[in-house]
């Protein structure tokens, strides 16, 4: 195991702690990652208590049909969009009924990546519930040109950590 994978491993025994001990669920909508996050989660004793499913939507029309999202919204910003990840998170969020979902959209490489959104560019989306009302938003990360297995382990370390964060953040009473 690579220095990465154990910090991913750490981010998700956080994160599976801090879900366990105030009762929170999540779900997933991964593109980039192909179900890297979780795989993440699930390889975890306890995961069950906490994660619900998810949705790997390589393909826009997966996008679309499984994930609900206007093929309007992904025309006029791209797959790789704030307005995409946002989209994911928070329809994830509602098909499975959890606290929280998280979405990751990007360009891992080698290949696809444009002036405007190259290669280890990422959006990370979350969704999360506070007082009844579904709450949403995204983060940029821009790698770099990394390997494409890199871009995928960096984006998963990445997404875990941020929700590990919002939940530690939302709540006074959410202790790690």
């Amino acid at each position: 195991m690579n220095q990465l994978d154990t910090q991913i491993n750490k981010e998700a025994q956080k994160l599976l702690f801090i879900f366990n001990k105030n009762k929170l669920s999540l779900s997933t909508a991964e593109s980039c990652t192909g179900g890297l996050i979780s795989t993440a989660i699930t390889s975890l004793s306890g995961a069950s208590s906490v994660y619900m499913g998810g949705i790997i939507a390589y393909d826009n029309e997966v996008k679309n049909k499984l994930l609900g999202i206007p093929l309007k919204i992904i025309d006029n910003n791209g797959a790789v969009s704030a307005a995409v990840a946002e989209e994911m998170s928070l329809n994830t969020v509602k098909i499975f009924k959890t606290d929280f979902a998280i979405s990751v959209t990007g360009v891992a490489g080698p290949n696809g990546g444009s002036v405007e959104k190259p290669v280890g560019t990422v959006w990370v989306g979350i969704s999360y519930l506070i007082e009844k009302k579904i709450k949403t938003k995204s983060n940029l990360f821009c790698f770099g040109q990394k390997s494409r297995e890199h871009i995928r382990k960096l984006t998963c370390y990445e997404a875990i950590k941020l929700t590990s964060s919002i939940a530690l953040g939302i709540d006074k009473n959410c202790k790690a």
